[in-house]
């Protein structure tokens, strides 16, 4: 299996619990306290691997000879690009009057791209040894 397909595979199961996430949000569901923290924070986790892995898989369609070596200083950028965006974007919410800031969503999108790295290496192609 190539790297942008399992990189494209992460991404789209990250975008699936995004979804299914969202899909919890919007039930009408009796209060408990960890279940309302966990749907409130998931989002962020969530979308911190989903934006790393779909932009790494489009680069490694778009590079399709690339190792997992090659593919390194791409993950960081990608990882990059995601973490800080969510996190600029909780920070933006401070100055709106209808967004809420939560530093709770900081530390989920935190530990969310700590997953994506993670990911990256257990997702790194065995090498098998021929005898």
């Amino acid at each position: 299996m190539g790297l942008s397909t399992r990189y494209g595979l992460v991404g789209i199961a990250a975008l699936a619990l995004l979804a299914a996430v969202h899909q919890l949000r919007g039930m009408e569901l009796s209060p408990q306290p960890s279940r309302d923290y966990l749907l409130g924070v998931l989002p962020n986790f969530a979308a911190a691997i989903a934006i790393s892995f779909v932009l790494l898989g489009i680069w490694g369609d778009q590079n399709p000879n690339a190792d997992f070596a090659s593919a390194k200083r791409p993950f960081i950028l990608c990882a990059s690009i995601s973490g800080l965006g969510l996190i600029g974007w909780e920070l933006f919410q401070i100055t709106s009057s209808s967004l809420v800031f939560d530093l709770h969503d900081v530390g989920a999108t935190i530990v969310g791209i700590g997953v994506a790295i993670i990911l990256f290496y257990v997702l790194k192609p065995r090498v098998t040894q021929e005898p």
